[in-house]
């Protein structure tokens, strides 16, 4: 972008930044300063909102906590030896350090380029890492709630992976999670996101979508995922299914109600799901 078109975004009291739109302004102090005097009073306001969507009433509040960002993201960086990115850095501030955000919206176009994809993929699987996943919710069922459309939730788990693990070793416990993660990324839908939820827990959002939807589709997931062969053995998974609703209005209340059907699955037989 060039410096003219930021300019005049800046003047604009409506602007939201892209994130790499923050990021240039940042790699000039002498822009940045431009900046600040086009916009004394709402500058640091506008990018933490970008970054947050969040609203902070002080201008000078704001630019204390995006100093405090950059400098944490500074410090990660080297720790970790690689740019972690702008998002990974405000998220970790304002979530674990300062506790600002107690349901982070951290967002930003499509789920392809929330973050940095050093910092968004587990190494195993490929899906998504369950901290992305965590903000990507939160702006779903914000954007659930504001187009009135369901959002739909797959809890899923490997039936008996113990079991796998101790008879067959951990190899190949990790090939049987790594085969489904690829299975789970080449069959889910553009506007779905998979991610690793924990050990051999999986999670698939599904954005406008409803629950019964939701259950066909998870449905010929397990019967497909059951036909896949490792040596001489397969297996089968359990999936839970929740929707959006008056009640289930939160994240944590839609993980919760995934969950309870994935418990339900689990203690009614096994490779099945439940709504």
């Amino acid at each position: 972008m060039k410096t003219q078109e930021i300019e005049d975004i800046i003047k604009n009291e409506e602007i939201v930044f892209k994130i790499s739109d923050i990021e240039k302004i940042l790699d000039d102090e002498s822009i940045l300063k431009k900046y600040e005097d086009y916009y004394p009073d709402n500058l640091y306001k506008t990018i933490l909102s970008s970054i947050t969507h969040e609203h902070f009433k002080s201008n000078e509040e704001a630019k204390k906590l995006f100093i405090e960002i950059i400098s944490h993201y500074k410090n990660l960086n080297n720790i970790l030896q690689r740019d972690v990115g702008l998002v990974v850095a405000s998220l970790d501030y304002l979530t674990n350090i300062v506790n600002i955000l107690s349901e982070p919206k951290i967002i930003e176009e499509e789920k392809s380029n929330v973050l940095s994809e050093m910092a968004t993929i587990d190494e195993l699987t490929e899906l998504y890492l369950r901290d992305v996943f965590d903000v990507v919710l939160a702006k779903e069922i914000s954007e659930s709630k504001r187009s009135h459309r369901k959002l739909s939730l797959l809890m899923i788990d490997i039936d008996d992976f113990k079991k796998v693990n101790d008879t067959y070793g951990h190899q190949k416990g990790d090939e049987v999670l790594k085969t489904i993660g690829k299975f789970l990324n080449n069959n889910i839908r553009e506007m779905d996101m998979a991610a690793r939820y924990g050990g051999e827990e999986i999670v698939i959002l599904m954005p406008n979508t409803t629950v019964n939807q939701a259950f066909k589709i998870a449905d010929k997931m397990r019967e497909n995922i059951s036909k896949l062969t490792f040596d001489d053995f397969s297996v089968k998974v359990s999936i839970g299914v929740g929707q959006t609703d008056d009640n289930v209005n939160s994240a944590m209340k839609l993980i919760e109600t995934a969950d309870k059907a994935l418990y339900k699955a689990k203690n009614s037989g096994k490779n099945r799901v439940v709504k």
